[in-house]
C-alpha cells in the first residue's frame, strides 16, 4: 500500500489536475459565449488571413480532444481515489509531475492573449503548450513501449490527439504572427509559405510514425491537411492550387508512412 501522506498527496494532485481541465473548458466556453473581447476565435484568425488556415469544420476536432482529456481526468481520479492500483498511480504521478497543469495554464492564457490580439505573447504561450505536451509524450514514452489498455485509452490516445493538433496549430500561429508583423515572406509567396508549412507538418508526422510509432498523431495531421484542402477548394482561386496539391500529397505520404509502420509492426 502507498503511505498515507503519499496517498493524500496524489489525491490532491488529481483534484488540481481536474481543476486545470475545468478552467480550460470554462475559458473556451467564454470565448464562444461572450465572446472574449467581443470577437470570436475565428474572427481574430480572419484578421490575419493566410493559406495555412484550415476550414472551420476542421476545428471540430477540439470536441474529440476535450472528450478524450475528460476521460483522462476521470481515469486519474479513479487511480487516486479507488486505491486499487497504488503502483500504477505512483507511476502515473511520477511521470506526469506538473506538466499537465502547465499545459492547462498555457492553453487558457493562449486563448486570452489571442482574443486580445497579443499575437507575440500567444506565440510564446503556444510554444509553452507544445513543449509541455512533448514532455508528457516523452515521460510516458507514448506508443513506443507496451502499455496496459487503460494507459493506451486514457493517456496515450488523448495526448497523441492533443499533441498532433497543437503541432499543426503552432505552425499556423507562426504564420499568423508573420501576417501580424506585416512580413512579406522575404521573397517567399504566401502559396510557397503554405506549401513549406505543409511540408514541415508532414515531416513531423513521419518522424512521429517511424521514430515514435505514433499513428494517432499522424491521423490528426491528415485531418488538418484535409481542412486546408477544403478551405482552398472553397476559395476556388487558381493561383492557390499548389496548396491543394501539397495537401493531397501530404495526406498520401502520411498514409503511406502509416501503412509502412503497420506492416513493420506485423512482421516484427
Amino acid at each position: 500500500m502507498l503511505e498515507t501522506h503519499k496517498s493524500l498527496l496524489y489525491k490532491n494532485k488529481s483534484v488540481f489536475n481536474t481543476i486545470g481541465l475545468i478552467i480550460v473548458i470554462a475559458i473556451n466556453m467564454l470565448a464562444v459565449l461572450l465572446p472574449i473581447n467581443g470577437k470570436s476565435t475565428g474572427q481574430i484568425a480572419d484578421q490575419y488571413p493566410n493559406l495555412f488556415t484550415p476550414a472551420g469544420i476542421t476545428f471540430s476536432i477540439w470536441s474529440v480532444i476535450y472528450l478524450s482529456l475528460l476521460a483522462f481526468i476521470i481515469y486519474q481520479l479513479w487511480l487516486a481515489f479507488s486505491g486499487r492500483r497504488p503502483e500504477e498511480l505512483k507511476h502515473f504521478m511520477t511521470r506526469m509531475k506538473g506538466w499537465w497543469l502547465i499545459s492547462c495554464l498555457a492553453n487558457s492564457c493562449w486563448l486570452l492573449a489571442w482574443h486580445y490580439e497579443l499575437l507575440p505573447l500567444s506565440m510564446c504561450l503556444m510554444l509553452l503548450l507544445l513543449f509541455s505536451l512533448l514532455i508528457i509524450h516523452r515521460n510516458f514514452n507514448i506508443s513506443r513501449t507496451p502499455a496496459h489498455t487503460h494507459e493506451k485509452l486514457f493517456i496515450q490516445l488523448p495526448f497523441s490527439l492533443y499533441l498532433g493538433w497543437i503541432s499543426i496549430a503552432t505552425l499556423a500561429n507562426i504564420t499568423a504572427l508573420m501576417v501580424y508583423y506585416g512580413w512579406d515572406g522575404a521573397g517567399i509567396s504566401q502559396v510557397n509559405w503554405a506549401v513549406l508549412m505543409i511540408g514541415i507538418g508532414t515531416l513531423l508526422s513521419l518522424i512521429m510514425i517511424l521514430r515514435r510509432n505514433n499513428i494517432t498523431y499522424a491521423l490528426v495531421s491528415i485531418w488538418a491537411f484535409y481542412g486546408i484542402l477544403l478551405k482552398r477548394e472553397q476559395a476556388d482561386v487558381m493561383e492557390e492550387s499548389p496548396v491543394i496539391h501539397a495537401s493531397i500529397i501530404a495526406m498520401g505520404v502520411i498514409a503511406v508512412g502509416i501503412s509502412w509502420q503497420l506492416y513493420r509492426r506485423k512482421t516484427n
